[in-house]
């Protein structure tokens, strides 16, 4: 599992089917901001994405569907 420090367009589109990444977010703010970005990015990228969030440790895990 790979971590990066922003869900980024590019990022998730890198991503392989089945792939799972952590990314590290400065806050609260920056995981709902990336889960945005992941919902967006479904409907570019013809696929789905599964996400959790933990909010103690400010870290979105992203699987590629």
């Amino acid at each position: 599992m790979e971590t990066k420090e922003k869900v980024t367009m590019p990022a998730l589109r890198e991503m392989e089917i089945g792939e799972t990444r952590r990314f590290n977010l400065p806050n609260a703010e920056a995981c709902n901001s990336g889960k945005s970005t992941a919902y967006q990015a479904q409907h570019l990228l013809r696929c789905k994405f599964r996400m959790e969030t933990d909010y103690s440790t400010n870290t979105l895990t992203v699987t590629k569907l």
